[in-house]
């Protein structure tokens, strides 16, 4: 559980500062300073300036659509404790997922300087997936790929390697219909691409349980490769082979050892999680305020 001293106020602390943002011309102070005037009179806890400027950034510095994206994220935590709370990688649940599903930001960006998410599965057994730990977990590496600096966007790499049928009877619609909404209107980054990698021959199937909660922007942005595509052809057209794990013929690292590596920064990250949820159930608790 996070420290809980309500006198003392609460800052999750990014590892960049706004300056190095400022100095290279990403964004303006003038900008932060706007913004903060503009969110006094919102209903959302005060924000590091770190964290207006990633919502700036994501919604490429308008700021009606940030103050929206902003307030779309408070309310998508909140609404999310099973995804959002709890983030610490001593908790037994998480432990064990860790062990069924690799997680990773692979440490080099694309060259337009686009993070990239990874996630497939280590153990191929249906009865040892958990969706809601999963997300969990997803979520906690999202949330690392913008703390160091701020990307210009995010690729979401998901390989299907070992998905069965007997997985979707494991889905849990509440799960996919947060993790929608999260993903399309609260996203602290901006989303460019959804590529999912050794598609089976179900996808059908699993996109038609996506489809009421996506929208055509989204779908739109996912692009589907089966196990018989040229990896050279991915490498030129997609992502560069110097931005991806050897297991894709890549010059990276394993994904077994980008694993170990992302467990070992969340872990690291702990402070950052607990004094972020702080922030939320601080505000709305003790002031017993709800998000318009």
């Amino acid at each position: 559980m996070p420290n809980t001293d309500n006198n003392k106020p609460v800052e999750p602390k990014c590892a960049f500062q706004v300056q190095a943002l400022i100095d290279n011309g990403r964004i303006t102070r003038e900008e932060i300073i706007v913004l903060e005037d503009k969110l006094q009179d919102v209903n959302v806890p005060p924000l590091t300036d770190e964290q207006i400027a990633l919502f700036l950034l994501s919604c490429d510095r308008d700021l009606d659509f940030t103050i929206r994206t902003i307030k779309e994220f408070f309310k998508a935590r909140l609404s999310g404790p099973e995804l959002f709370d709890e983030r610490c990688l001593e908790r037994e649940d998480l432990q064990y997922q860790l062990n069924v599903i690799r997680y990773s930001i692979f440490p080099k960006r694309t060259p337009d300087d686009c993070a990239i998410l990874f996630h497939r599965l280590q153990d191929f057994s249906s009865s040892h997936y958990h969706m809601e730990h999963s997300m969990k977990l997803l979520f906690m590496t999202l949330d690392s790929a913008v703390y160091d600096y701020p990307p210009k966007g995010l690729v979401i790499l998901f390989d299907m390697q070992g998905v069965g049928l007997m997985h979707l009877t494991r889905i849990k619609m509440s799960a996919i219909k947060k993790f929608a909404y999260y993903l399309q209107d609260g996203l602290p980054v901006k989303l460019k691409q959804i590529h999912v990698v050794n598609t089976q021959y179900f996808i059908d199937k699993v996109m038609m349980i996506l489809k009421p909660f996506i929208r055509k922007e989204l779908y739109n942005q996912i692009h589907f490769h089966p196990p018989t595509d040229d990896m050279s052809k991915f490498h030129k057209e997609v992502i560069p082979k110097s931005c991806l794990p050897s297991d894709f013929q890549g010059d990276l690292p394993s994904v077994d050892e980008l694993h170990e590596m992302n467990t070992k920064k969340l872990e690291e990250m702990r402070p950052y999680f607990d004094a972020e949820q702080k922030q939320r159930h601080d505000f709305y608790a003790c002031r017993k305020k709800t998000i318009i």
